[in-house]
């Protein structure tokens, strides 16, 4: 990596009228980064045998939040209580698909990790 910071000066003719030569080694083409990451879906969880839907009734976690596995992400209202929902993954709380107040069924994604 230092190569491609290595600078070269040349002398000048005369120090008072002329800049020194500054001649740069980096590549002539920008470098290519791959970036892997692995997008994950948080669903509605089945709270109980009846429940078909629940309600968001808060997010406890913001987009772009650092999660750890168990970690509580969200707070749903099944037809029976409210429950928080743990995430299953380490990862980053990337897109909340559904706000505060929506209904999904049980099975949809309301959130990508």
């Amino acid at each position: 990596m230092s190569h491609l910071l290595q600078t070269t000066f040349l002398p000048a003719t005369s120090s008072l009228c002329s800049r020194p030569h500054i001649q740069s080694r980096l590549p002539s083409t920008p470098a290519q980064f791959t970036v892997r990451a692995k997008i994950r879906e948080i669903f509605m969880p089945a709270l109980s045998s009846t429940m078909t839907e629940g309600k968001i009734v808060s997010w406890v976690k913001s987009e772009g939040d650092k999660l750890s596995k168990g970690e509580s992400v969200v707070v749903v209202e099944s037809d029976k209580a409210d429950m928080d929902v743990e995430t299953f993954y380490d990862g980053y709380l990337a897109a909340i698909m559904v706000e505060e107040g929506g209904v999904a069924a049980v099975g949809s994604a309301i959130a990508l990790l």
